[in-house]
């Protein structure tokens, strides 16, 4: 039995099977109005009859009938041969529905989805064009698909022997931001005779008859000299980018080979000729197979990953593996097996894997990467489980070396400009300094100890400032840019010593003013994963950068990002010009977790209004918002040092000093307490005077919530009162 592949300009056809007229006359009317040419029936034995005589591109079974049910005729579909797509329609349970899919993928039949009874209109449409999208062979006669006679060792002795076996590389993407991470180098063969003939035909035929080491060695060298040069200096001058210097490949290990201690060796030597440091390449098996001879394995991989290999567990949630041996060996990755993520927008069952795949791979601090992502919804709901890595025909199909360059260029153009259409739509640029920006980069400089500190915002072709401390230019040429560089990867970059980097040695502002020796910057992103800017430290002398100074910048970027997420208005107080009070909380926390990372005490002052209602009655709203805004702006003139300064509660105005004392915040309560005097005496008599009661508060770097320990601390407060 099969199917013809539909042709240009013939519809293509649809067979139903539903013992419900209704239900069968409704998806065959929808499909007729989509263009197809939609048949239904009510009986399994027309059924079969019919799909024999037309040959349906598309069948859309029912499982509960009573004469067959779905299981029933699906086998029997698979007995003759079908070739048709296959949509799984019923009333059942969703995990009844995916079990059946299953059992129709064991059959070896095309499914296309599952779609659960009653159903929309719309979510039809959906699977009915799924099913014709075309893909790597949806072009091809069932003839061209099915070489003339079946492959033999001979053959692929010969393919081995004339370099017949070439590869093929699919990408591999964070999921946050899509920056280009590495490749996966795939082997293909097209026999001059038999066609294509698919990797899971030759690579079990390799491994039968003693072959596979040749082919993995033969496969390591052909993708060790693409990395090559596609990693060079030549080639990232052609793309304008650098990120490509830093690629992983990953290469396929077969449990075959897991023994072969001389393989390893040689894959070891071929990276040092091509001089590839080991730890960019990426050694994948399948969980099967890692866990065959489990002793085996742990002293295979323990070996390679003291040699620097990365180690990927592919097709994870496939085999029954022990959770102990998985910890047992020294993997650096999971990857989620493609049929979870591929059934992921139908599937429940699915996303509970893939649920606990990532979370079992962020708990034993390893990398996460879904393959098989072919659509937008599965790669948001990926990110949003903070999935590390993406790889599927929604990125790339799997390119000839020859057409990788120019895809990632126009790859690249596109994600640019859909990063510079984020930045335009912050309404940020060119705007004037604001404290909530400059509070964070006063912090910066003081915390690190460095001439200048800044927030570089990059437009088109420039590097725009919208804070800055220590640095008298508002903008810069985007191309002579450190942030520019720093935007290409998604990690903190950290030069030292500029004067030996290769690439800023002979930068215009480390051999002219300002004389930059040292650079650390923080890419900064948007919350639907932009790059727009960094965060950024530089220095005229060289520096040291060590991992808590690495997590205290990473901690200051997530604090710019926060600002970053609301618009102007956002966040502050409309009558006071500060932050709001659900700001200033979230504020304080972050503020107090660095502190607590840092060793640093806190300390606080406040001022609080409690007569404001009273005010408010006898006066009005206006003179008690008009007093509220005088204690805010006499705040403000006060607590320059302030890290922090927010409207806490309805009547409070507070004022946050990292690693400052008591006495530091008895200054400032004593200078506020002047001010108020001061202000007082100017008012006229039928104005309101001001009479806050003032506070002061230490915090020490504790453990525990920010109010919490506020709230602990105003229990040994300090009152402010004239001298």
């Amino acid at each position: 039995m099969k199917t013809d592949t539909p042709g240009k300009g013939k519809p293509p056809r649809l067979l139903i099977l539903d013992d419900e007229a209704m239900t069968g006359e409704t998806i065959a009317r929808i499909a007729d109005f989509d263009g197809f040419d939609a048949r239904y029936i009510t009986s399994p034995t027309a059924f079969f009859e019919e799909a024999c005589r037309w040959h349906p591109d598309i069948l859309a079974l029912d499982l509960l009938m009573p004469e067959m049910d779905g299981v029933e005729v699906m086998a029997e579909l698979a007995r003759l041969g079908c070739r048709a797509r296959l949509i799984i329609t019923s009333g059942v349970g969703s995990r009844v529905l995916d079990a059946a899919a299953r059992s129709a993928r064991e059959h070896g039949l095309d499914i296309v989805g599952v779609i659960a009874k009653p159903f929309s209109a719309a979510a039809l449409r959906e699977l009915l064009h799924r099913a014709i999208e075309s893909r790597e062979t949806a072009d091809r006669s069932p003839a061209e698909r099915t070489p003339p006679r079946e492959v033999n060792v001979e053959d692929l002795e010969e393919a081995l022997t004339l370099g017949q076996i070439h590869l093929a590389y699919q990408p591999k993407v964070r999921c946050r931001t899509g920056t280009i991470v590495g490749f996966e180098a795939l082997a293909r063969w097209q026999h001059p005779q038999l066609g294509f003939i698919p990797p899971d035909v030759f690579i079990p035929l390799a491994e039968v008859h003693g072959l596979i080491d040749r082919l993995t060695l033969q496969v390591t060298e052909q993708a060790l000299d693409w990395l090559a040069e596609i990693s060079s200096d030549t080639t990232a001058r052609r793309v304008g980018q650098h990120v490509l210097q830093d690629i992983l490949l990953s290469l396929n290990i077969s449990a075959c080979s897991l023994g072969n201690v001389a393989l390893f060796d040689a894959i070891l030597q071929r990276c040092r000729e091509y001089g590839i440091p080991s730890k960019r390449i990426v050694l994948e098996l399948t969980e099967t197979s890692a866990m065959q001879d489990a002793t085996t394995s742990l002293d295979t991989l323990t070996r390679l990953r003291l040699q620097g290999f990365q180690l990927s567990i592919d097709d994870f949630g496939t085999g029954y593996s022990s959770m102990v041996q998985l910890v047992r060996l020294p993997f650096t990755e999971i990857k989620v097996d493609k049929h979870f993520v591929m059934t992921a927008n139908d599937s429940e069952e699915s996303r509970a894997v893939i649920r606990s795949v990532v979370e079992l791979g962020r708990s034993l601090g390893l990398s996460t990467t879904a393959e098989g992502v072919e659509d937008r919804e599965t790669l948001d709901y990926l990110d949003k489980l903070k999935c590390d890595l993406a790889q599927g025909y929604l990125i790339s199909r799997p390119l000839p070396p020859d057409e990788i360059l120019g895809w990632f260029i126009a790859r690249e153009a596109q994600r640019e400009e859909r990063r510079l259409a984020a930045l335009a739509g912050m309404d940020l640029l060119d705007t004037p300094a604001e404290a909530r920006f400059d509070r964070l980069t006063r912090l910066a400089r003081r915390l690190f100890g460095v001439s200048t500190a800044f927030i570089s915002l990059l437009d088109r072709d420039r590097q725009w400032f919208k804070s800055r401390q220590g640095l008298d230019v508002v903008e810069t040429s985007r191309d002579i840019a450190f942030c520019h560089k720093t935007l290409e990867r998604d990690e903190m970059m950290v030069v030292p010593d500029t004067h030996t980097h290769p690439v800023f040695h002979d930068y215009c502002g480390v051999i002219g003013a300002p004389f930059i020796r040292f650079y650390a910057g923080r890419p900064l992103y948007l919350p639907g994963g932009e790059k727009v800017g960094t965060l950024c430290l530089v220095d005229p002398v060289p520096r040291s950068f060590g991992e808590k100074d690495a997590e205290l910048l990473d901690d200051l970027a997530s604090m710019v990002e926060s600002e970053l997420a609301l618009s102007t208005s956002d966040g502050l107080d409309p009558c006071t010009g500060l932050l709001n009070q659900k700001s200033f909380r979230e504020q304080a926390e972050a503020t107090c977790q660095l502190c607590r990372r840092l060793g640093l005490p806190m300390a606080l002052v406040s001022a609080r209004l409690e007569e404001l209602p009273t005010i408010n009655k006898l006066f009005g709203r206006e003179a008690g918002d008009r007093q509220l805004q005088d204690l805010a702006h006499l705040m403000e003139e006060v607590d320059e040092d302030a890290d922090l300064t927010g409207r806490y509660r309805a009547t409070e105005i507070t004022a946050l000093l990292m690693g400052a004392d008591l006495d530091k915040a008895r200054q400032i309560g004593e200078r506020l307490y002047q001010a108020v005097v001061r202000h007082n005496v100017n008012q006229t008599p039928d104005q309101a005077s001001l009479s806050p009661s003032i506070r002061v508060a230490e915090l020490p770097p504790d453990e525990g919530p920010f109010e919490q320990r506020l709230e602990e601390a105003w229990q040994f407060h300090s009152v402010v009162e004239a001298e």
